[in-house]
């Protein structure tokens, strides 16, 4: 209905004669369980709150999710004031009042309404944010301030569009306008997307966490120390940070060495060619009694083992060692293969035999311009 401002006293009037029509139709008696019902709902607005908190968090654990006790206070408190305006509205609805005032008030409501639940929001999107670098949801290390950053101006974004609708202000213009704008953002910014949603596979998938040491496909060896939405930094052992796009290495093979349980040891004794077969069984023997009896390997039926007379080379008799260490340390490792080291020359001269490396000897004959070459074994 188009209101006539050229004559503003029958305006008033008009409007004056609705208040008081509005007035006199005022049932009293929902007046006063009106008045008593917000009045009981603001005096126990903080037990009401807690209920339906307690309600949500059963409700939530039903399906094994916990809520900690930050969120758990800010839901309370925008309950609190969502409980109160709902109040305020049902009685403002009894009361029926002119489509001017009533208009009005609805508004008035619906916006403390919308900036209670937005302003919650807003106070939890750095808890929400922070499970992606909560070890219980996921145990690598994420730098996360420009997510929580980008999650608070999104929220700020879509409160004050329902504020504006709400009070009937067209953003069609505006939004459109924001829509184009996006669709060109997301076009010049494809390689960015691509990592960001490559980053939240990767922390998905688990693959490593902070303190892992990773190969990425033969390229190098590194320990990661940040997993961001949009990259990796893996620092090498050459102590240089190498800050690694997401995309790369969701699709590369990435070995990662933090995860085993053990290390291998693998190696071949050369013993001399002269050697009797007792002096081989002897290491051989000796060398599985030390895998047996060092404590220094792995013997559980997870861990291959093999101490074997394996070939028989030009220059030696070749012993082969195929066994695990107990732990994945590398200091450990070191230990385990110095002691190993000593334990072979040990037992190698133990035996009565020696080492071998592989040697030639060349003869010259007097009768022939072309040198006779022969292997030949020297003890080490």
């Amino acid at each position: 209905m188009e209101i006539d401002t050229s004559n503003w006293p029958n305006i008033l009037r008009q409007t004056g004669d609705r208040f008081n029509n509005w007035q006199a139709s005022i049932n009293h008696d929902a007046l006063i369980f009106s008045v008593i019902f917000v009045a009981l709902t603001f005096l126990f607005r903080k037990l009401l709150a807690r209920w339906i908190v307690g309600a949500l968090q059963l409700l939530l654990k039903q399906f094994s999710v916990s809520v900690s006790d930050e969120v758990a206070s800010q839901l309370q408190k925008a309950t609190e004031i969502l409980a109160v305006t709902l109040s305020v509205y049902l009685a403002v609805e009894i009361f029926s009042p002119p489509e001017i005032a009533g208009g009005f008030f609805r508004r008035v409501l619906m916006s403390i309404g919308m900036v209670a639940v937005f302003g919650t929001w807003y106070k939890l999107s750095g808890s929400f944010v922070s499970l992606l670098r909560d070890e219980k949801y996921n145990p690598v290390k994420v730098e996360t301030d420009w997510a929580q950053r980008i999650a608070q101006f999104a929220i700020i974004l879509f409160a004050i569009t329902s504020l504006l609708k709400v009070w009937q202000v067209d953003i069609t213009g505006a939004l459109t306008g924001v829509g184009v704008l996006g669709a060109g953002l997301a076009i010049a910014t494809q390689d960015l997307i691509r990592n960001l949603v490559a980053g939240m596979t990767n922390m998905s998938e688990q693959r490593f966490k902070t303190g892992d040491v990773i190969q990425v496909e033969g390229q190098f060896v590194g320990t990661v120390k940040r997993l961001d939405l949009r990259s990796t930094l893996v620092v090498g052992f050459d102590q240089i940070p190498r800050y690694v796009p997401n995309s790369d290495l969701s699709n590369a093979v990435v070995q990662n060495y933090s995860v085993r349980k053990r290390r291998r040891v693998m190696l071949k004794v050369p013993l001399l060619l002269s050697s009797t077969q007792e002096q081989i069984e002897s290491v051989r023997d000796g060398l599985k009694n030390y895998h047996q009896t060092c404590g220094d390997f792995d013997l559980s039926t997870e861990a291959d083992k093999y101490v074997y007379i394996s070939d028989l080379g030009p220059s030696s008799v070749d012993i082969f060692i195929y066994v695990w260490t107990n732990g994945p340390g590398y200091d450990e490792y070191l230990q385990v293969t110095e002691r190993l080291t000593l334990a072979i020359l040990r037992i190698v001269r133990d035996a009565g035999t020696q080492l071998a490396y592989p040697t030639q000897t060349v003869q010259l004959d007097s009768g022939s311009s072309k040198p006779l070459v022969e292997p030949d074994q020297s003890p080490v």
